[in-house]
């Protein structure tokens, strides 16, 4: 059943610090630079402005920063905005270019002069941009969610989510309740007023457990040349106009009860459902990007009259099994936002789910008969192909480990919306890149047997978010390869899987804790012994007889206490690692839910005594460097599904990715914690010298002086200083 593999040749050190062993790293992040082949964007991206210069202004929600495309389309740069993750209630400052801080802004409008206005949803304020990039607050208290008319220091906003701005330089924005949609306008002393109380005669159904709910819906919001303000409503799917004094005049469509549709012709017969997005021409036409009634986009034109011609469709598209369109890219298919450039093409956001894979997120160009070009973003090459280096294929391989033979298994988590479904693998990867799949013809093992579909797929129904990023992976020196799945732990040898432990009546308690029954991390040590986390703070130890003992912290008993054995406390304790000393580390603090305990790396003696490697306890989920006690880690969450895992290497330095803030931190011997890999707030690939740019790093395995680790679509390589 097993296919002989020869002793590998020694692994060849790359020309540059950090490269791709295999796969191909491409896809989202946040990395400006070349537009084709550096630009890399987040799948959450906001609304668009073209400038009279022609450079568009995209807002770029999922990362908190303004970007922005040349008149070229050679170049993204970042405008403005240099924080983020940004999970606190707040992520503000103003100030010069990337010193500025946004939350999720959704939406970008530009001025004759040069100015960008921004709609900072998240932090319920309008920003500002110079043309030199200052960021200055326009409107709103950061953080205050409110309606307050008035000037500047008084007024408040809430949810701004559209903007648009008119000759004279008064900014409108568009926000929404459970009771009304309101527009609001400020002029350009920052003095704010409320244009229409409520936009929409409907409100929106959105469905429950307990039946619906009814929500305004925002506007969106464009102007014309001329500065006359329009409004594709959601709510009542009708287009309108207004008046300087908010008074409203419908364009298209009739706003009455159940009236939604996919019709072109007159403005009266004209039917819409949603809007995506608003757009003029350089004609003073007006576009929308819409879902037709399959729930998939086109792109319509309104003449002055009101009446509507679809350009073109999306096309090929099919939904995926929680309801995303899926299609490739230049097929229109998951196309979010949309501006008009000078030329009359129209530049999309587009991002998805493509053929199985993670997600995508990039610029692409379509003339009004619908033929596309890419512009920036180039789209990751997913798959689960096997071959040499760059022509392997993975789709967001996770778990990292070593076989003795010198291969790294690779826990590739496949299709992250049908991992309940049995469609994950586990693949090799050898010295030299050659990628193969376990158990099929020409791989490391031609056939897995015995508990094979419970080893291979990624985790069971009843694992929920954890399953994202579960499916650890340990070997031992006589090269078995663990797993666990749920509560079981499961071991394969010689290409068979068995049952080496049942862990269920061990995590069943009738003291209530929220953390799921899972097994989370899995360790090996020189004597054959397992050792397996759990999320609910207990740590097992499985002899080679199969025997199992509780070897640290208890079951349901969480916190953050060090001390020996049961006297320890962890709070939802994850992936672990072990030295050649059989010490074994541990990530703690997946959750907050229960107990409010920072993340921290835990440090486990052979003898069981626990002791925190490095990380505060006392503070929450960030990111300092420094020594042990005052360092800060983010190590993702079960409910984020990323979470962060463990290497050390022969001189004691311990490796953890961090998901979150893409970087991989160092915990050297005497407890001092720096950034080897990657930037903060910076995520795509960038290779060469260290720290290069990494993208949501996940598994990690150190082997000599080469670090190995798992990111979206590949397997990247660093040699170690």
């Amino acid at each position: 059943m097993e296919t002989p593999v020869p002793p590998p040749p020694p692994p060849a050190v790359p020309a540059t610090a950090l490269s791709v062993l295999a796969g191909d790293p491409n896809g989202d992040g946040n990395q400006d630079g070349a537009a084709l082949s550096e630009a890399r964007f987040n799948v959450d991206m906001g609304g668009m402005a073209v400038t009279t210069s022609g450079d568009v202004v995209i807002a770029d929600t999922g990362n908190h920063r303004i970007r922005k495309l040349s008149a070229t389309q050679d170049q993204v740069s970042t405008l403005a905005g240099g924080g983020g993750p940004a999970p606190e209630v707040v992520n503000f400052a103003d100030g010069n270019g990337p010193d500025a801080r946004f939350r999720r802004p959704m939406a970008a409008a530009v001025d004759g002069a040069g100015n960008t206005y921004v709609a900072d949803t998240g932090n319920n304020l309008v920003r500002k941009i110079s043309a030199a990039g200052k960021v200055t607050t326009l409107a709103g208290k950061p953080g205050v969610c409110g309606n307050q008319d008035g000037p500047t220091g008084i007024a408040t906003l809430c949810n701004p989510s559209s903007i648009a701005v008119d000759k004279a330089g008064n900014v409108f924005v568009a926000q929404g309740n459970s009771a009304a949609n309101a527009v609001r306008k400020i002029t350009a002393a920052g003095e704010v007023s409320t244009l229409v109380s409520k936009a929409s005669l409907y409100p929106t159904a959105r469905p429950g457990p307990w039946g619906p709910t009814y929500y305004y819906d925002a506007v969106l919001l464009g102007t014309d040349s001329q500065g006359t303000l329009y409004a594709a409503d959601p709510n009542d799917h009708v287009i309108r106009k207004y008046t300087a004094d908010g008074q409203a005049a419908l364009v298209s469509g009739n706003a009455t009860q159940s009236n939604e549709g996919d019709a072109d012709g007159t403005a009266s017969a004209a039917q819409f459902r949603s809007f995506r997005a608003i757009a003029f021409d350089a004609a003073d036409r007006l576009h929308v990007l819409v879902p037709d009634n399959t729930g998939y986009p086109t792109i319509r034109r309104i003449a002055g009259d009101g009446a509507v011609t679809t350009l073109f469709r999306a096309q090929s598209c099919t939904t995926s099994p929680v309801g995303f369109a899926v299609g490739a890219p230049g097929t229109l298919c998951t196309a979010d936002q949309m501006v008009v450039k000078a030329s009359g093409e129209f530049l999309v956001t587009e991002y998805g789910y493509y053929d199985g894979s993670y997600r995508y997120a990039q610029l692409r160009s379509y003339t009004p008969q619908g033929t596309s070009t890419m512009v920036a973003g180039l789209p990751s090459a997913e798959g689960s192909e096997d071959g040499q280096g760059s022509s392997a294929r993975f789709g967001r391989p996770g778990a990292l480990a070593f076989n003795p033979s010198g291969s790294l298994y690779v826990r590739d988590n496949g299709n992250m919306w049908t991992r309940d479904k049995g469609t994950n693998n586990i693949r090799t990867v050898q010295a030299d890149g050659l990628v193969r799949t376990l158990g099929k013809p020409g791989g490391h093992c031609t056939a897995v047997t015995g508990l094979a579909s419970e080893f291979l797929s990624l985790s069971g129904p009843t694992s929920g978010s954890l399953g994202y990023n579960s499916g650890p992976l340990a070997t031992d020196g006589a090269g078995n390869l663990y797993t666990v799945h749920e509560t079981l732990v499961l071991k394969m040898r010689n290409c068979e899987v068995t049952l080496l432990a049942d862990l269920t009546s061990l995590l069943t308690t009738s003291t209530y804790i929220f953390m799921s029954n899972n097994a989370s991390g899995i360790a090996a040590d020189s004597k054959g012994n397992v050792y397996v986390s759990t999320l609910k703070g207990a740590i097992f130890k499985i002899d080679t007889n199969g025997a199992v003992t509780l070897f640290a912290g208890s079951v349901a008993t969480v916190g953050h206490v060090d001390g020996q054995g049961a006297a320890a406390q962890f709070a939802a304790p994850g992936y672990m690692t072990i030295d050649a000393a059989d010490n074994l580390y541990v990530v703690d603090g997946l959750s907050n839910i229960n107990v409010k305990v920072g993340p921290t790396i835990r440090k486990i003696t052979p003898a069981g005594l626990v002791s925190t490697l490095a990380g505060n306890p006392n503070a929450a989920a960030g990111y300092a460097d420094g020594p042990a006690a005052t360092a800060q880690f983010t190590v993702g969450s079960t409910s984020s599904g990323e979470t962060a895992s463990l290497a050390v290497d022969s001189k004691g330095n311990v490796y953890v990715t961090d998901p979150v803030n893409s970087v991989i931190r160092k915990i050297a011997p005497d407890g001092q914690v720096s950034t080897l890999v990657g930037q903060l707030w910076k995520n795509g690939f960038a290779a060469g010298d260290l720290p290069g740019i990494i993208n949501r790093p996940a598994g990690i395995a150190v082997r000599n002086s080469m670090m190995y680790i798992s990111m979206p679509n590949a397997v990247v390589q660093v040699q170690l200083p």
